[in-house]
C-alpha cells in the first residue's frame, strides 16, 4: 500500500460569491503530490499546473498566496487532462490511499472532477489520512489544529522550498508523515462525504478503538434525519450492545444533536450528531458516539439544561413582541 500525499491550490471567483459558479466555488489551479511506500519512503512526486477556464482572473487571496500570473497557469494542462495524468501517476506501484494536509482537498478533487465530467471511480467511502488531525493527535490534544509551516517549525524540519506551491507543500507534509509515530494513530483514519451512502446497505460505520463514527444515508428534509431509528439509535461499540438513554437526543440549532446512554458493562456513552447537506441537496447525519466518565456525562446534562433555558428565553422574548403588538 502507497501512501499519496496530495496537495491543491485553487482559485475562487475574484467577483465575490453572488457571481460564483455555484457548481465550483474553487477550481484546482495546481495539483502536487509525493508517493511514498508502505515504509514513507520516498518514492515519486508528480506537479502540474492546471489553465482555469471557469474564473480567468485569479482572485486577489489566491494571486497573494500562491505568487502566480494568470498567464504561469495557462502553460499547464486543463483540468481533465492533469487528472488524467494524475490518476495514471497515482495507480502505478499498485494500491495506494490519499493523505492529505486538512479536510478539503480531497471534496475540491471529486468536486472538480465533477464539474469537468473526468471519469474517476473513488472509494466509497472515501477513507484517507488527515494528516493534520494525526499531528494533532501524536503532538497535542488531538482537537487543535496547526498550520503546516508552524509544524514543519515545530518539528525543526528544514525549510528548503518555498510554502503555498502545491508540490512543495506536498513535500513538507510528507516529511512530517515520515517523521511522526504513525503506528500509534494510524487507525484514525478519516472519511470524505462528497459522496454520501445512497441506500442503508452502503451506510458506513468506523471503529477507532476511543469512539464510532457513522454516517447516515441521504434525507429529503432535516426532520426526517432525526427520525430515522439508526440515525437515533445508540449502542457501545465495545460490546455492540444498545445502551439506555440518559438523556434522548437534543439540539438547540437543529445542525448539531447531543445524548447520553448508559452500558451496564461499561459505563456512560456520549453522543453527538451532525446534520449536513450533500452535494446533491439531500440532508444526513454524521453521529459520533464515544465512551465517558461522570464528568463527561454532566458536560451534556448540563448542555441540555442551557439550551432548554434558551428556549425559554427566546419564546419568553417573543411572547413580549406579541403581547406588544396587541
Amino acid at each position: 500500500m502507497n501512501y499519496i500525499i496530495l496537495d491543491l491550490e485553487w482559485n475562487q471567483c475574484p467577483g465575490g460569491k453572488e457571481k460564483e459558479n455555484k457548481d465550483i466555488q474553487f477550481e484546482i489551479v495546481e495539483i502536487g503530490a509525493v508517493k511514498l511506500d508502505e515504509n514513507r519512503r520516498y518514492i515519486d512526486e508528480f506537479h502540474q499546473l492546471i489553465s482555469p477556464t471557469v474564473y480567468r482572473n485569479l482572485h486577489r487571496i489566491t494571486r497573494d498566496i500562491i505568487k502566480i500570473t494568470i498567464e504561469d497557469l495557462d502553460k499547464g494542462l486543463k483540468f481533465n487532462q492533469a487528472a488524467a495524468l494524475f490518476f495514471e501517476w497515482c495507480a502505478k506501484g499498485g494500491e495506494y490511499i490519499f493523505g492529505t494536509w486538512g479536510s478539503m482537498d480531497l471534496t475540491e478533487l471529486q468536486r472538480n472532477c465533477s464539474f469537468f465530467k473526468v471519469e474517476h471511480t473513488f472509494d466509497k467511502p472515501l477513507v484517507y489520512y488527515d494528516i493534520q488531525k494525526l499531528y494533532s493527535l501524536c503532538y497535542s490534544d488531538g482537537k487543535t489544529r496547526v498550520s503546516l509551516e508552524t509544524a514543519i517549525d515545530e518539528r525543526q524540519i528544514a525549510k528548503d522550498v518555498p510554502f503555498h506551491a502545491a508540490v512543495y507543500d506536498a513535500i513538507y507534509t510528507a516529511r512530517i508523515f515520515e517523521k511522526m509515530d504513525f503506528e500509534s494513530v494510524k487507525q484514525f483514519t478519516s472519511v470524505d462525504t462528497f459522496r454520501i451512502p445512497e441506500s442503508k446497505s452502503e451506510e458506513f460505520n468506523f471503529y477507532y478503538g476511543t469512539y464510532s463514527k457513522y454516517v447516515s444515508r441521504g434525507f429529503a428534509d432535516r426532520d426526517a434525519v432525526m427520525k430515522d431509528s439508526r440515525v437515533q439509535s445508540m449502542k457501545c461499540y465495545v460490546c455492540g450492545k444498545n445502551v439506555r438513554k440518559k438523556i434522548r437526543w437534543f439540539s438547540g440549532n437543529q445542525k448539531m444533536y447531543y445524548a447520553l446512554g448508559y452500558c451496564e458493562q461499561h459505563g456512560y456513552l456520549k453522543g453527538k450528531i451532525k446534520v449536513r447537506k450533500s452535494e446533491d441537496n439531500l440532508f444526513y447525519a454524521i453521529k459520533i458516539l464515544k465512551l465517558t466518565d461522570e464528568e463527561g456525562a454532566s458536560q451534556i446534562k448540563d448542555r441540555q439544561l442551557s439550551t432548554r433555558e434558551k428556549r425559554r428565553e427566546r419564546r419568553h422574548r417573543e411572547s413580549e413582541k406579541l403581547r406588544r403588538r396587541q
